[in-house]
């Protein structure tokens, strides 16, 4: 606990130097948090540009960083800023359909300890389901399952009830489930 009170107490220094207008203050928290908001957006939006969206991340919460009111944790606050940005992404990819590659899909991940310890076709069958998955699915079980979010900080990212997210959770499971066991989004086909 004193461990992460020190670096609790080190962000919030970090945070004052920024606002007070050192901009070099920002590094230690990118530093801190870079390889975490990477492997959500890798894991949420497979098919972007992974490096950009990071870039875009940082780049907000550098822009916004007065709005930061320190009732959560900074990397709570990080993360929901990297989940919008990647529904930003999406939103944006829809417009454009010409420039989608949704057929060339290629299961490819960042790959994490969770997927090596399952093996690679374990984690690359999963890879793709969660793309199957809607955008709500897919943010929802990375936050809670893959980046191991208690529900309270994963309905504070989202902007949802504690008790909605845990539904949501149960739901999407399943459809992960489903997909898994070869029955697409609404359960088995056998002709």
């Amino acid at each position: 606990m004193e461990d992460q009170d020190h670096g609790d107490d080190e962000e919030r220094a970090w945070i004052a130097r920024c606002l007070a207008g050192d901009k070099t203050a920002f590094r230690p928290l990118v530093a801190r948090y870079a390889r975490m908001v990477h492997s959500v957006i890798a894991r949420l939006a497979p098919e972007a540009d992974v490096d950009d969206l990071a870039q875009q991340t940082f780049l907000a919460a550098f822009e916004h960083l007065d709005q930061y009111r320190q009732a959560s944790r900074f990397s709570t606050w990080l993360c929901q800023i990297a989940v919008n940005k990647v529904r930003d992404e999406q939103r944006a990819a829809r417009r454009r359909p010409e420039l989608r590659g949704d057929d060339d899909y290629d299961g490819r991940y960042e790959e994490g300890p969770e997927d090596q310890a399952l093996g690679r076709e374990h984690g690359r069958r999963l890879a793709v389901a969660l793309a199957q998955l809607g955008a709500g699915d897919r943010e929802l079980l990375v936050l809670k399952y893959v980046m191991e979010e208690g529900f309270e900080t994963v309905a504070e990212i989202l902007g949802t009830s504690v008790g909605t997210a845990k539904v949501r959770a149960l739901r999407a499971r399943e459809r992960l489930r489903r997909i898994l066991n070869g029955g697409g989004m609404y359960g088995r086909r056998d002709a």
